[in-house]
């Protein structure tokens, strides 16, 4: 039989896997559109949104730039209940106000817990607000409509519409795993079949030339094979954040590899101007014979 000590930290570990296996806080309020339910009873998970101090970087869109935000205050989140143990399991509507770090610009976001699964009801500024302004550099990767469809699915999303923003988001999806298949092909290193490949086979097989955190954790995107008609609004609100981030972290590191190579053709093209100017001088020094 195990000792206390033992018990202690085995359940300490699973009390933090389960607490890691939660959205971040700032997921919950950033990325989680309208109307999502998260089944939770976890104490300390619950007693850290609507009491405790936490922050997160975000779009600002007072600022119109990238900002800290931090804990500014919470209503209804616990006021009264110190003294009961379980206060944080209670039944009730809450607003988390946080605060932009370089201006005092606000954004509050409105929760209700009904003692099992927590319900994101209300923000402002909309989710499509503070993400769509934060996506605007990825406009050059997405061509023929499709950061127009990216935008759209977050306005979609952010009024609680899960098919709907659900069905923009593959299509983009699935334009960039195409896109990066064609990479490959034009390396020489198509993959046989790949059109018949279920989703996650197809990520896998692009490992070469995807995020890491994506092909790790491939099984995620599932649902991505799944029929239209097999879709809900439930499974496609809970899924949608993961989706989008995944397309995200995809243009971000395609963003990287141009700026990249921009970067290395202006190296080169400033080397061969001076290499130039190096070759004109020694031309004009050398004495005439």
């Amino acid at each position: 039989m195990p000792s206390i000590p033992a018990q202690l930290e085995e359940a300490a570990r699973k009390e933090r896997e389960a607490f890691e296996a939660l959205p971040t806080f700032e997921e919950l309020c950033v990325s989680w559109p309208l109307y999502t339910e998260l089944r939770t009873t976890h104490r300390r998970y619950l007693s850290q949104l609507r009491r405790m101090e936490f922050q997160f970087d975000a779009h600002c869109v007072g600022c119109n730039d990238r900002s800290t935000f931090k804990f500014g205050g919470s209503r209804g989140g616990g006021a009264g209940l110190k003294s009961d143990d379980d206060w944080m399991l209670k039944a009730g509507m809450f607003d988390i106000v946080m605060s932009c770090q370089r201006k005092g610009h606000q954004y509050v976001f409105s929760f209700y817990y009904d003692g099992a699964e927590l319900l994101k009801f209300g923000q402002l500024p909309s989710l499509e607000d503070i993400v769509g302004a934060d996506i605007a550099k990825f406009r050059p990767l997405l061509r023929d409509g499709y950061f127009a469809e990216l935008r759209r699915a977050t306005g979609l999303a952010s009024h609680g519409i899960g098919i709907g923003a659900f069905v923009y988001l593959r299509r983009i999806f699935e334009k960039l795993i195409h896109d990066h298949h064609r990479m490959l092909s034009d390396d020489g290193k198509a993959v046989e079949k790949f059109d018949r490949l279920r989703m996650d086979e197809k990520i896998d097989a692009l490992k070469d030339v995807l995020p890491p955190a994506l092909v790790r954790h491939k099984a995620a995107y599932g649902i991505l094979s799944v029929g239209l008609h097999e879709l809900d609004e439930d499974s496609c609100r809970k899924h949608f954040p993961v989706v989008r981030a995944a397309i995200i972290e995809i243009l971000e590191q395609d963003l990287q590899a141009r700026e990249r190579e921009r970067a290395s053709a202006a190296l080169e093209a400033e080397i061969a101007k001076i290499s130039e100017n190096l070759k004109g001088r020694n031309t004009e020094s050398q004495p005439e014979k």
